[in-house]
């Protein structure tokens, strides 16, 4: 459903690009034999946002590309540079990315970006300028897991696109029970799905937490609470969501799209029947304030937003 939201201004730096209005649909640039991190920025990145997942930007926010030269687009997402958070992170899963190359049992003991990887390579997103990224020291000693928004096990074409999912962006303050119950739940359920070849032609998908409630879109569901942390000897506070999300589109075999969402309570949660937190995406609009899949036409994306049937999918 398109709507229109209005956001404070904020400044684009690195490799984020200002947010742009819908244009016409544009291609994204194909990856060469050599897989290699690449990023764009200006005229040249806009095309990414023409990619059926990504959401409708909102103004003069940070858009950000995470890609290999082999395998494309990693994920993309929108940062919140006044609140050093992410806003959304959205990714695809088609018959080119379904592979496995890479796991994450591969980091130990494994070179990359000129550094000894003894586990997993979490690391802060250089492409954000400093003042504005999350740092490690955020994540010391805070109770809460560094939870995934784009499931690095949705990511496994190669070495540099495994660990592009270790981010620090990519992150959100999760508890544990929650990162390992219901939010493992609905990742294991949609990378099962993108990753079997013969229900899907492709999978879009964006991900989220709830972030900070504006004039604009005041929606009791958009609290977060803070917690403090000690950054090189200042405090620091960083968002922890109230709420977690995810909006799924697939493309099936017959080339027919169907959309469902998922919203959970953030909060020890074990609970493995994920039907339980299904919503429609028009609901979900409502509750966050972005506009999902705004590429689709606009007739598919009226009737499959406004929709919730179980049945369309497997469970």
């Amino acid at each position: 459903m398109k709507k229109h939201y209005f956001y404070p201004l904020l400044l684009c730096t690195a490799i984020c690009i200002s947010a742009c209005s819908k244009d016409d649909a544009g291609s994204t640039p194909s990856g060469s034999a050599t897989d290699k991190p690449v990023s764009l920025i200006g005229q040249e990145a806009k095309a990414y946002q023409q990619r059926m997942e990504v959401p409708k930007v909102a103004d003069n926010t940070m858009f950000i590309v995470h890609s290999t030269t082999k395998y494309g687009v990693t994920y993309t997402e929108e940062w919140d540079k006044v609140n050093r958070t992410q806003r959304w992170a959205a990714y695809s899963i088609t018959d080119a990315n379904a592979v496995s190359i890479w796991n994450r049992n591969n980091w130990k003991g494994s070179i990359w970006k000129g550094a000894y990887w003894d586990g997993d390579p979490f690391q802060e997103d250089s492409i954000i300028p400093y003042m504005y990224r999350t740092h490690a020291s955020d994540h010391y000693n805070n109770g809460l897991d560094r939870g995934h928004i784009v499931n690095s096990n949705d990511r496994l074409m190669s070495q540099n696109a495994n660990g592009q999912t270790f981010y620090l962006s990519n992150m959100q303050p999760q508890n544990n029970g929650f990162n390992s119950g219901i939010w493992l739940n609905m990742e294991n359920w949609v990378h099962n799905l993108g990753f079997n070849k013969s229900k899907r032609n492709a999978l879009y998908i964006a991900k989220g937490g709830t972030t900070i409630s504006t004039a604009s879109v005041p929606s009791p569901f958009l609290n977060s609470s803070e917690i403090s942390a000690l950054n090189h000897g200042r405090s620091v506070t960083i968002r922890v969501p109230r709420y977690f999300w995810m909006a799924i589109l697939l493309k099936d075999k017959n080339n027919q799209y169907h959309a469902i969402a998922f919203w959970a309570e953030h909060r020890d949660n074990q609970d493995t029947n994920i039907k339980n937190y299904t919503i429609s995406i028009d609901e979900l609009e409502a509750r966050t304030g972005i506009d999902f899949f705004p590429n689709l036409p606009d007739d598919v994306e009226t009737e499959v937003e406004a929709k919730k049937v179980l049945t369309e999918w497997s469970w």
